[in-house]
């Protein structure tokens, strides 16, 4: 009987969704394409009224038929249908911000009247105001997710999914049946809902979904007893949409823009400014919605030191990415109106380099944790634990002093080369000797082995080499898709030094429409070897299979001293017999006068 909410819902669905997509376009509530929305032509809203609906009926029926109506979650249910009503009055007519914080709030505490609290802290105010801040952030995350085709809805049942097997794992039937009739309900809607989408929740199904999962993630009791999992486990469900809701809320701010205004500055609208196209935007958020609610099974199901390491190389990974897509440029018709508040984050993140240093205080701690996780045999008994946490404030004080000493934070992350990287070499020592000298004076070695400061340096230059590169590496893809979506094919004529800066200069300015797909050399030594992944395919007696093998356009010459030889000069006359154009790269000082 398990299977029957989630079959009967996904049915009640199928049917009433086409139903109502019908009722929209008598009603008028018809989205018309514009520019602060994604989809291109009119489409009719309130398909949250079928997933209601049928999540409705098939929750009822459900208890119904196994007579557990003693156990019905009615506090969930009716914080889900005022929000539900909220979001319907919002589509019919709109409402002001403060009057849908109002009704959030109430039905927040509709829910934590009846004993839905997140139990985190030792005291119980602290966890009410916690409870209150998840129910109406994590609805409103869901909300603002609701900006293209198939994401919130098929990210809400990715949660849904994660959520009932917990339930289903824990032998709770009441909260699975509430996660099975609501995941039923979600997939029939996505069939209609998939990009192109025929259909949209509005903020009817958008506030009702964020509200039930919020509400079912607080019903949650995670099995593991660490604070770490009570809070870890429903973050990382909802890593997805806390993290847009952050860099929309963040970028906007920035601008002196309303967090609250609609825009085409999501994650999903940075990917396909990356290059990807509308669906497989939307298929990298379910993948990266997977990954993090495995990373939750993982936390409270598989070893608890493995989690310490996973889950935050999850995080730091996640949060390199989203900075880099925030720094995408996908708003052009907004003018900035600059506020004191945008003017003092703009400060902190840019002149005061906050956020990086928000990421490094993870990045020196998961290392921390990784040589002293390494050093015992990759398992850390409690007195291991107490050692690591009690030198740990030590650690990244050593590291932040030695990161501010050697100039970490005044680097730009897309421009890092040999010379970064043996700047961080060079703060990784200061940064162990700081953490080792004081533990190794007055504590013996016995409890702090030399090998954990070993350790901590190796993982920390990979870590800092690696977050720092992170950005180089995403702009080269970007630069990539970007390049061969209008690019001319190009030939480079002369590898070594000036080949490399001419490459270098051409990967970095795509819009220049040159796409460099091999160099020429006269040097034999050189041929097949690699210059930023570009091979050097032959010299002059080769040119002619080359240009037809790789359907060439033109070639450059990386140098104007290259234009005096004899082997130019062939160039030049097999290229105008071809037909293809020649140019040089000249690059000289012009002196001011």
């Amino acid at each position: 009987m398990l299977a029957l909410p989630f079959l009967l819902s996904f049915a009640i669905s199928l049917a009433l969704v086409p139903a109502v997509r019908w009722l929209g376009f008598r009603l008028g509530k018809v989205y018309q394409p514009r520019s602060d929305r994604w989809h291109s032509r009119p489409t009719p809203t309130l398909g949250g009224i079928g997933m209601f609906l049928a999540f409705l009926i098939s929750l009822l029926v459900s208890y119904g038929v196994e007579g557990g109506w003693n156990s019905f979650n009615w506090s969930l249910l009716a914080g889900s249908a005022l929000m539900f009503g909220l979001g319907l009055l919002d589509d019919l007519r709109r409402l002001t911000p403060p009057t849908k914080l109002v009704v959030q709030f109430l039905a927040a505490a509709i829910v934590i009247f009846f004993g839905r609290v997140i139990d985190f802290f030792p005291w119980d105010i602290a966890n009410y105001i916690l409870t209150f801040f998840w129910l109406v952030g994590i609805t409103n995350a869901i909300n603002l997710l609701d900006n293209m085709d198939g994401l919130a809805s098929g990210i809400s049942l990715i949660a849904t999914m994660f959520l009932g097997y917990f339930f289903l794992r824990g032998n709770d039937l009441p909260l699975l049946f509430v996660a099975l009739s609501l995941g039923g309900s979600i997939l029939g809607f996505l069939f209609f809902n998939f990009p192109p989408a025929k259909i949209f929740m509005g903020d009817a199904g958008s506030l009702f979904l964020g509200f039930t999962l919020a509400s079912l993630a607080v019903a949650h009791r995670p099995r593991a007893s660490d604070v770490f999992s009570v809070m870890g486990v429903p973050l990382l469900l909802f890593l997805l949409p806390i993290f847009d809701t952050s860099l929309v809320t963040i970028t906007r701010l920035l601008r002196g823009q309303s967090p609250s205004q609609g825009g085409t500055d999501h994650t999903s609208h940075r990917l396909i400014a990356f290059g990807l196209s509308e669906r497989q935007a939307v298929l990298f958020m379910y993948l990266v919605a997977l990954l993090s609610g495995v990373a939750g099974l993982t936390l409270e199901a598989l070893d608890y030191d493995l989690s310490l390491v996973l889950i935050p190389i999850l995080l730091i990974a996640f949060s390199l990415l989203t900075a880099y897509l925030g720094r995408l440029k996908v708003v052009t018709s907004y003018t900035p109106t600059p506020t004191n508040i945008s003017r003092l984050m703009a400060d902190l993140a840019y002149k005061r380099r906050l956020l990086e240093i928000i990421l490094d205080f993870f990045l020196i701690g998961v290392c921390y944790y990784l040589a002293f996780w390494t050093s015992h045999g990759f398992r850390l008994d409690s007195n291991d634990l107490n050692l690591f946490i009690h030198s740990l404030p030590l650690s990244l004080a050593g590291s932040y002093i030695s990161f501010f000493a050697f100039g970490i934070y005044r680097g730009v992350w897309r421009y890092i080369g040999v010379d970064d990287l043996m700047l961080f070499g060079r703060a990784t020592i200061g940064a162990v000797l700081l953490t080792a000298l004081p533990l190794l004076i007055f504590y013996s070695t016995a409890q702090y082995s030399p090998v954990i400061f070993f350790l901590f340096a190796v993982f920390m230059i990979m870590g800092l080499a690696m977050s720092r590169g992170s950005f180089r590496i995403l702009d080269r893809i970007y630069d990539r898709q970007r390049a061969n979506a209008k690019s001319m094919n190009v030939l480079l004529y002369g590898a070594e030094d000036a080949g490399e800066i001419a490459l270098r200069w051409l990967l970095q300015n795509p819009d220049l429409g040159y796409q460099p797909v091999g160099f020429l050399d006269d040097d034999r030594f050189n041929w097949g070897k690699r210059i930023h992944g570009i091979t050097i395919l032959g010299g002059v007696e080769l040119i002619e299979s080359i240009m037809d093998d790789k359907h060439i356009d033109g070639l450059i010459f990386t140098s104007p001293g290259l234009l005096s030889t004899e082997s130019a000069q062939k160039v030049q006359e097999i290229c105008r017999t071809k037909g293809l154009w020649v140019r040089v790269l000249k690059l000289d000082f012009v002196l001011v006068e």
